[in-house]
């Protein structure tokens, strides 16, 4: 794999594109790669009896995507600062992902030389999702990357016309333990799930001679996922086709971090913002902090009414260095009627 200096990149430059096709074995390495076992990614009749022309990919699947082809065109020697991502339709089996890129901004400090590159993925019916990634490059001038600490975490914010359930819990932390620590066996799925080379996340040369393997910044998220069986729309009855049971192993320390709007029936993800700090390793147990951060007032939309629910999750390793933090927005909303 080809690595890049910051010197050889220059403002306009397009990235390859890369065509990466759908289909129903992706969804089943999706479920093993990244440990979501929401219904919508992996149960097709589940879905379809929503209108939805099929199960389809996650959120933390295009995050994988996104961050496999920014690193294919850099080479393993950068590595991840930010990573925005912009949720617009589905990517379901039978699609082709179409993955483009542009350089859109370079700059350098006295300790970083930096890279913006804007990506867009779309399929067959139009735009999928699009990407904004900011890279730290080896340089000239600075020699070889030096990973920071991430910035401070936005505080909770009251909106107007933030409804007084919602202004309530704004604030209010849960934390949660990972269930399993960081393994290279869980490395990997991530990497078939999306065809990841990166020498980084495999036990070889390249790794040892940069202290070991190391997981992808952007799957950072996972590692604080609640086990598959606990992880389900109902918490109290997570599998779909199974109401009658409860999860299993039963989760200790109550429920986790759930804010709903009462009243809205159904949830999408619409944008994802995550700041990655020091890489996680094989061994390392990761914390979640999280908290309602902001919700709009009621929104009209082509979905249905509803409101955008903004929370925060905080990371932190065994040792309690914050390892990055991701800030979600979804839409509650109530389903149009047809």
């Amino acid at each position: 794999m080809t690595c890049k200096s910051w010197d050889e990149v220059s403002v306009g430059d397009a990235l390859p594109e890369l065509r990466y096709p759908i289909t129903l074995k992706t969804l089943l390495l999706q479920s093993v790669g990244n440990r979501d076992f929401f219904p919508y990614h992996h149960n097709r009749d589940f879905t379809q009896k929503l209108g939805i022309r099929d199960a389809f990919v996650n959120t933390t699947f295009f995050q994988a995507l996104f961050g496999r082809y920014v690193t294919d065109w850099s080479g393993p020697e950068s590595a991840l600062v930010s990573m925005t991502l912009r949720m617009r339709a589905q990517l379901c089996p039978g699609d082709t992902a179409i993955v483009t890129g542009r350089v859109t901004d370079r700059s350098a400090d006295t300790t970083r030389a930096l890279v913006t590159v804007d990506l867009g993925l779309h399929n067959e019916h139009g735009p999928v999702a699009s990407c904004t990634v900011v890279l730290v490059m080896p340089s000239a001038d600075l020699g070889p990357v030096v990973v920071q600490m991430p910035p401070a975490a936005p505080e909770p914010q009251r909106l107007d016309g933030t409804p007084e359930q919602a202004i309530a819990e704004l604030g209010r932390r849960i934390e949660r333990d990972g269930p399993y620590p960081v393994s290279e066996a869980q490395i990997m799925y991530w990497c078939e799930m999306v065809r990841d080379g990166h020498p980084g996340y495999i036990d070889g040369d390249f790794a040892t001679s940069h202290g070991g393997v190391v997981a992808p910044a952007q799957s950072l998220i996972m590692w604080a996922q609640p086990r598959a069986t606990q992880m389900g729309l109902d918490w109290d009855h997570p599998d779909v086709d199974l109401p009658d049971q409860g999860p299993w192993p039963k989760p200790a320390g109550g429920r986790p971090f759930e804010f709903r709007v009462t009243g809205t029936t159904d949830i999408i993800v619409q944008d994802v913002h995550c700041e990655f700090g020091e890489p996680l390793r094989p061994g390392d147990r990761v914390t979640a902090s999280c908290e309602l951060i902001s919700c709009s007032d009621l929104k009209r939309t082509r979905l249905g009414d509803g409101y955008f629910v903004t929370s925060l999750e905080v990371y932190r390793n065994q040792h309690g260095t914050v390892v990055g933090h991701t800030v979600m927005t979804m839409l509650q909303y109530m389903a149009a009627a047809e």
